[in-house]
């Protein structure tokens, strides 16, 4: 009967620590990229001794209760829930997040970034590096100071697009607001002034004008008989005179050598009408935004227009779960020198990335629920059987004080 007390107080004990995940599971219902961990009950066996002492004579195991061996994570996908933060990114498949603290790797599936008074981009909750994949190396961390700025280029080509008349009365057109920059990113206004030869209406001859009407260059533009562009006749170089920089060149382009897609020239055109497509020069960009693709990659995005990917945030994913012990705040880091495996989003079987997400707590209240029935009706059975045991032993000694 003693033993049945010990045996309904190793039910209770277990019953107990059980109940202690259980509800650890339902606090963190909303904390990003929780597991829920599941307790892993054992049986407790010891072995009667024979009555001559001996363990093989008259020996028989018998049950002595149950104990938490410990408990299992599981890492089944979490609900993914938009944050509106550019920064969170969430993994919809296999892999985790790697960190580095303080020289040791974290893994967590809790996206949650941001970049530190350093510029590095961190995991928010531990400040530890968020290790990536950059240009210079393939494993290091990535500083956003170095790309805060997006250097100017000065404008090389301008291309122009549109039709210039064969006919008509109106023999001059003016094209203006052409905007270059020079190397320092400084804007420079030209407008171009072409006048259609008096003999030959194939025939153009085009100057580009800057500040205080200063010739930067002038010559010819000509279009064959179907009014594409002639070979050797489609562009200009003209030379801008820059008062921060040095002078530069930039080729006006019409068009490729018959072909309709720049200017033309079509028979029955009587008025002209051209505008600038684009040009290749920048001006001096500041950072305006950063997000992440479903590759992992970090693009930013400049004042300026331009674009550019940063790095990739490396995933690592292991062969057993059982490899990862958890350090608490959805962290874990590998059981017994486990090596993961390295690799970006969407490649060697990782999942994609989900920017502007994160993936929440993956605990299921009802499942959650429905346990904590069953270790209540556990822990009360157990509770009964100590009661019962214990009543057991009183009327013993009730009856053998009644001799």
């Amino acid at each position: 009967m003693f033993g049945a007390i010990y045996t309904g107080l190793s039910g209770m004990t277990a019953y107990s620590q059980g109940l202690d995940l259980i509800s650890n599971n339902v606090a963190n219902l909303n904390t990003p990229g929780f597991k829920v961990s599941d307790p892993l009950f054992r049986e407790i066996v010891y072995r009667h001794l024979g009555t001559a002492g001996s363990r093989d004579a008259g020996s028989r195991p018998g049950g002595a209760g149950v104990q938490v061996q410990g408990s299992s994570i599981s890492f089944r996908q979490g609900e993914l829930r938009d944050t509106g933060n550019s920064l969170d990114a969430a993994i919809d498949g296999s892999g985790f997040f790697v960190l580095n603290k303080d020289g040791q790797y974290i893994y967590t599936r809790a996206g949650q970034f941001e970049f530190n008074d350093e510029g590095v981009l961190v995991e928010r909750g531990t400040g530890a590096p968020i290790v990536v994949s950059t240009e210079s190396s393939s494993v290091g961390f990535f500083d956003i100071d170095s790309a805060r700025v997006h250097p100017p280029r000065a404008t090389t080509e301008v291309t122009i697009v549109g039709t210039l008349a064969r006919g008509g009365t109106t023999t001059t057109y003016e094209l203006p607001n052409l905007t270059v920059y020079d190397s320092s990113g400084t804007a420079i206004a030209l407008r171009a002034r072409l006048v259609r030869d008096a003999s030959n209406p194939l025939s153009w001859t085009v100057e580009v004008l800057g500040p205080e009407n200063a010739v930067f260059g002038s010559g010819a533009v000509v279009f064959n008989e179907d009014g594409t562009p002639a070979e050797g006749s489609s562009s200009i170089t003209i030379t801008v005179d820059s008062a921060v920089t040095s002078d530069f060149e930039v080729v006006f382009n019409f068009g490729s050598p018959g072909s309709f897609a720049g200017v033309t020239s079509p028979v029955a055109s009587t008025a002209s009408q051209l505008q600038m497509l684009r040009q290749d020069g920048l001006q001096v960009g500041s950072l305006s935004r950063t997000e992440f693709d479903e590759r992992g990659q970090l693009k930013l995005t400049y004042s300026n227009g331009e674009t550019q990917i940063a790095g990739s945030l490396l995933l690592a994913q292991f062969d057993a779960p059982e490899q990862l012990r958890a350090l608490g705040a959805g962290l874990f880091v590998t059981a017994d020198a486990a090596q993961p495996i390295l690799g970006t989003a969407l490649s060697s079987g990782f999942g994609r990335i989900i920017g502007s997400q994160l993936e929440m707590s993956n605990v299921e209240l009802t499942q959650q629920f429905t346990d904590l029935i069953i270790m209540q009706r556990g822990y009360q059975a157990s509770s009964q059987i100590s009661s019962v045991a214990n009543e057991l032993i009183q009327t013993l000694l009730a009856m053998d004080g009644g001799r």
